[in-house]
Formats: structure tokens, sequence, C-alpha cells
């Protein structure tokens, strides 16, 4: 049975063409799409065929219930997991998944190197280096370290990479040091490495606004659904959004001045004022900490949210649109409406969070429709 109280909405021409920009933007590099926590709520298998056929040469999951989806869809492409594997992950993995691991720590390099003397087939690894982000991963300085693993017998080295903490922020100074750090880490291996390993640094951020000249391989995720992860810097206007989200009018009330709206009487009517309310709240992935401070779209104004969004209700303000607001009417959560837009950027931007938490929660939640 179809929803009818909100429309989330997935462009597979504008994930393809922005896979294709992106493509055309960074060869002779080879491009891994990052698809995890379900594309980031976008549809993993709706839309990793997409991927494959626009020119991906790898993507990038979480979880094996991911890359399962990914097998099972019998697509041509390698998988690389995106952060450290957990002992019953990576055994599963070896078993029937083929999963390019990342290695940060002598444990896990040892663990694989066993597996796959066991089998009698090496297993790819990609050694992760820490050059800032701290989250995972060798120093560059740990040469012992980063020797033993490159001389263990069960695995096959063929990347080498780092992930950088600020590449869309303002400053892009720290994001040159670690790009310092990682050539301090290649020097050490170079003598260890096959000379054809794939090197990685660069996000999505990165790769718009930084040279990828040294590496072989890029991660791109948000510049794929045509968002980004800060406003410091913008994407180039070839990458259009994949997602909107929409819903409909489910009434209209005339609130006199003085009166409370929502959970906590946290907003109070300045001003005789229209209320329209809409059908959705924190229940179908719309923030509740955007409560007043969101934005909404009707009839091609800006109407903003007002009083606390609750779990399948929000209330919005639409005193200054100058035409008549019915039950039923289009209203646009995120997404264009006349010659307004509102992205997931600027609502993230409002809740100190980032595009993809708005992503996962309208992805999950709710059934999207595929165009």
């Amino acid at each position: 049975m179809n929803q009818h109280h909100i429309e989330v909405t997935v462009s597979v021409d504008n994930f393809k063409s922005n896979i294709s920009h992106i493509r055309d933007r960074v060869q002779p590099a080879q491009l891994c799409v990052v698809m995890k926590a379900n594309a980031y709520g976008h549809g993993l298998q709706q839309l990793a065929p997409t991927a494959v056929v626009a020119g991906a040469e790898y993507i990038g999951i979480c979880t094996n219930p991911e890359a399962t989806v990914i097998r099972e869809l019998g697509l041509d492409v390698k998988l690389l997991r995106l952060r450290m594997g957990l002992p019953e992950e990576l055994q599963e993995s070896i078993d029937s998944l083929n999963i390019e691991e990342q290695v940060g720590t002598i444990e896990v390099a040892k663990y694989l190197s066993e597996a796959g003397v066991k089998r009698g087939k090496k297993i790819p690894v990609h050694i992760n280096i820490d050059t800032g982000m701290g989250r995972s991963g060798f120093f560059f300085n740990q040469t012992e370290e980063l020797k033993q693993v490159c001389g263990l017998p069960g695995i096959n080295i063929v990347g080498v990479m780092t992930h950088f903490a600020s590449s869309d922020g303002k400053d892009l100074g720290f994001t040159h040091y670690q790009i310092e750090q990682f050539e301090k880490a290649r020097q050490v291996l170079k003598n260890y490495v096959s000379h054809n390993v794939l090197t990685h640094t660069h996000n999505s951020a990165a790769t718009v606004r930084i040279s990828n000249e040294s590496n072989q391989l890029v991660r791109v995720g948000a510049a794929c659904y045509g968002v980004r992860t800060s406003q410091d810097f913008e994407n180039p206007p070839e990458l259009k959004p994949v997602m909107s989200v929409k819903t409909r009018v489910a009434q209209v009330r005339k609130v006199p001045k003085g009166k409370t709206i929502g959970y906590g009487s946290l907003f109070t009517t300045q001003r005789d004022s229209l209320i329209a309310s809409l059908p959705v709240g924190f229940g179908e992935g719309y923030p509740r900490s955007l409560f007043n401070k969101g934005i909404v779209l009707i009839k091609g104004h800006r109407c903003p949210v007002v009083g606390r969004v609750s779990l399948n209700i929000t209330t919005v303000d639409i005193t200054d649109i100058p035409e008549p607001v019915e039950w039923g009417d289009e209203v646009v959560l995120v997404g264009t409406q006349g010659k307004e837009e509102i992205t997931f950027e600027e609502l993230a931007d409002k809740f100190a969070s980032v595009h993809t938490e708005i992503n996962l929660m309208a992805g999950f939640m709710n059934q999207v429709s595929y165009v």
C-alpha cells in the first residue's frame, strides 16, 4: 500500500550523471562509490547497478549485509570495507563475500594472514595510515609494524590509504599536513609493497577541491548524491541533488496572537497567524531538533517551522503567503518549488549536523520512489 502523506524521491538519472562527472574528473584514477548505510539512505540495492554502469570500479561498504546485497546482484565490482572488521565479519567475508579489508593493526593483519594461509589464497587488504583523523590505522612512523605487515604471507596488499579529517573546511592547512604525513608513510612502504599498489586519500570534498595527481583511487560518497558535508565550499554545478522529500498540508488553522503551539509551548504567536499542520515529524525522519528553525516550501514561499516537531506532525507559519493555502497542497521539505530551494545542507546547518543524518532518516523510515 502506498504512502500518501510523504513522498521521498530518488533520481537515478542524477545519481548516474553525478558519478559519470566524477569518473571523468578523476581519470585515470579508479573510482570507489561509497554506498555504506544503504547508500546514505538512498537505496543500495536500487542504486548499486547504476553506480557500476556509470563507471565505479569499487563500491565502499561497511557491513557484511551490504556486501551480500552487492554479491546477490551479481555485479562485477570490487568491495572495500570502510572501517575495521570484527573477527566474525572477517571470517564471513573470507568465506563468501570477497571484501577487500582495511588493516590498521598488527592483530587484524595477522588474523587475515593466518586465514589466507589456511585457505591457500591471499586476502586483499588496504593498509590504513592514520595521518590525523584519529580513529584507526597505523601512524606513519610505526616503521617496524608496517614492515611486519608487508611480510605476512597470507595477505596481498592492494592498497595504502588514509582519510582526511577536515577537507570540507574553510582552511585546508590540516589536509595538506595529512597529505605530507601520508607521503612519509609511502616512503616507508615503497620498498615493501608492489609498485602498482593503489594509494587513496581523497574523499568527496578533497576530490572536488584538491588535485588528485598522486592517487590511483578516490573514495567518493556525498558528491555522488549531489550533496556536500559543509557549506564552506561549493560542489561543481554538474553535481545535482539525488533525493527530494515532499509532504502535503493536513490542516490550516487561524491562530490568534498570544497562543502557544506544540509540546513544551516553545512558540507563541506574535500576531494573528495562519498555521499549517503537516502530517510528518521525526517519525518520518524530519529532525526533531528543527523546532523553530526548519524551513519548508509552500506555493514557492519559504515558511518557518514553529513549535516542537512531533512524532508525526510539524507545524509551519504560512501567514505571509499571499495566495490561499488549502488542505492537500504540496509541501517541499527538501528540494525545489518554483524559484526556491531547500537543501539537505541548509537544514543540517540549522541543527549543527550533516546532510547524511537527514538522508538516512528519510530513506530508512519511508517508502522511496526511484525515477
